[in-house]
């Protein structure tokens, strides 16, 4: 089979590789589509402070059963499947709590351990999801990242909350779109970028404003009045847009972080000790985030399929982090085909 690997940062190898046989609790996943994310970027820039080369990238991923071992049960020959890339131990404080995506051994598949720019994977049953039989394989690929978007929304009180999300890449609409299908439309999205927002606006999400054009501050108290934003998730994760959640932040707020942050940020500590305001971290999803992200791109609650801007094919993946690189304006979601 092939598989592409990152062996080192700006270097893809296409290689030949053996199909992997599978254990008796396992799987061999035919793998249709991966999608290219932030972590998947900075990987290929050297900036992802966690990850280790070399690896086989790949970590939103859509599949069709092969073969089934012995011992997996609830599962075919033939079935559609989404991953959950998250290696845990299940001991720890946090996987005893369900927190598994906080695991203090965590390790995720295409960033620490190898994920799914390949053919074919063999694949733990703990981690599939099963998908509906007549689900497009594209929606599929789109499990994961919008995993992360309802994980991002349910960090917070979100129900009957102001919420305003910085950013309307891919990550930051599914926040944005998660919240509404999660009953709540009460949701502001902000970006440079307008054809982003005119997206936005065409997935259902009603309040959007051009942070080139006005500050978050203003932003917020014209979409939400005197009561202004409860949660600020932050998708960017640049200098900026930190420094405007803190300045945007209203007293008793929580503001989320859940971009993947390339370098340390500065922080005026009593904006938030004075204003008790909250900064929460956020990481990935749990079980049930993938579960609800099958069912929103599903029955459509979620608008999925016009998010793929662009394909590549996995001998082309260099080709694919070039062009992002060079048009970063112009994607949305860029995915590589590897089978049918």
């Amino acid at each position: 089979m092939k598989q592409a690997v990152f062996t080192s940062p700006y270097t893809i190898e296409v290689q030949d590789a053996p199909v992997p046989q599978i254990a008796p609790d396992e799987v061999l996943l035919r793998v249709a589509h991966i999608g290219i994310c932030g972590s998947d970027i900075q990987m290929f820039h050297g900036k992802h402070k966690y990850a280790a080369y070399p690896v086989v990238p790949g970590h939103e991923v859509s599949g069709v059963i092969e073969q089934v071992g012995e011992n997996v049960r609830g599962y075919s020959t033939g079935d559609k499947v989404s991953v959950e890339p998250q290696l845990f131990c299940g001991h720890c404080y946090p996987c005893s709590i369900g927190r598994f995506n906080v695991c203090e051994s965590l390790k995720v598949m295409g960033v620490h351990t190898n994920g799914f720019a390949a053919e074919y994977m063999a694949v733990g049953q703990s981690l599939l999801h099963p998908c509906p039989g007549d689900m497009d394989l594209d929606l599929i690929t789109l499990v994961e990242p919008l995993a992360v978007g309802i994980g991002a929304v349910k960090r917070g009180n979100y129900k009957d909350a102001n919420i305003a999300v910085i950013g309307a890449g891919t990550i930051g609409n599914f926040i944005a779109q998660a919240a509404l299908a999660l009953g709540n439309p009460n949701v502001l999205v902000t970006d440079l970028v307008d054809s982003r927002l005119q997206f936005a606006k065409k997935c259902g999400i009603k309040k959007v404003a051009n942070s080139g054009q006005k500050n978050l501050a203003e932003s917020i108290a014209e979409a939400f009045g005197n009561r202004k934003a409860d949660i600020i998730i932050d998708a960017a994760a640049t200098a900026g847009s930190f420094q405007s959640a803190i300045l945007a932040a209203r007293p008793s707020s929580d503001i989320i972080i859940t971009g993947n942050y390339k370098e340390a940020m500065s922080l005026e500590v009593p904006m938030l000790q004075r204003r008790e305001v909250n900064l929460i971290g956020h990481m990935m999803y749990v079980r049930e985030d993938f579960a609800d992200a099958i069912r929103f791109l599903s029955t459509g609650a979620v608008k999925g399929k016009n998010m793929i801007t662009q394909r590549f094919a996995l001998e082309q993946l260099a080709d694919a982090f070039s062009f992002i690189e060079n048009h970063a304006a112009d994607v949305m979601k860029v995915i590589i085909d590897i089978g049918s």
